[in-house]
């Protein structure tokens, strides 16, 4: 830790008067400024949720990568995502490689960290994001691919044998899937599509994203 400096701040007394140390003058208690409200575009309020997911996931990826940054809860994505791992060794992803079945298998359901997927879900941003958006026009739409699809169902019970922090991690993921779930969606001046999983959260934006995947 570097040496911390000390500024020393001289007073000088005006007129030649004696500084009156008995009865320092009364401080002003400090001005705060309350933080502005959430400004959302008017058409906005007329939406259903679903069609905010899109309209707001356009706007904050047009905006920069901090707006994108900010649609989600990086507390819920790491446990899903630890959570996928699991349903993919048990098939839900085909022809999954031997090296990552390996890491998989030494997991034990302790979730990511936030962090971690704070940083990976940033670096989605040029690639699928950017990609998925590109000038506008964002539209919802089926999910394509049967993986897509799956992300909106309910998690069915682990197999056997399953370490256990997995079963708290399903049952969260089904709770939260309770109260949102997934929307598929591509953009006329963009290229392929995305999904997304939201659950509703008391936030001035309604919800969080906790899922994102190519689609």
């Amino acid at each position: 830790m570097g040496k911390r400096s000390l500024i020393v701040v001289l007073l000088a007394a005006c007129g030649g008067g004696a500084m009156n140390t008995k009865h320092p003058p009364a401080l002003k208690p400090k001005q705060t400024v309350a933080p502005p409200a959430v400004q959302f575009p008017p058409e906005r309020a007329s939406m259903s949720i679903r069609q905010r997911v899109v309209f707001d996931f356009e706007l904050a990826v047009k905006k920069n990568k901090e707006a994108y940054v900010g649609l989600f809860d990086f507390s819920s994505v790491g446990q899903i995502e630890v959570l996928l791992h699991r349903y993919d060794m048990a098939g839900r992803l085909p022809n999954l490689p031997d090296d990552l079945k390996q890491i998989y298998l030494k997991e034990d359901g302790t979730p990511y960290s936030v962090e971690r997927e704070r940083r990976n879900v940033g670096n989605f941003y040029p690639f699928l994001a950017q990609r998925t958006v590109g000038t506008g026009g964002c539209y919802e739409r089926e999910p394509r691919t049967k993986y897509g699809k799956l992300l909106g169902q309910q998690y069915p019970d682990l197999p056997a044998g399953t370490p256990p922090k997995y079963e708290i991690l399903r049952k969260n993921a089904n709770e939260w899937l309770s109260k949102g779930g997934l929307v598929s969606f591509e953009c006329d001046g963009g290229e392929f599509g995305l999904a997304v999983v939201y659950t509703e959260r008391n936030n001035p934006r309604g919800y969080d994203l906790i899922t994102i995947y190519d689609d």
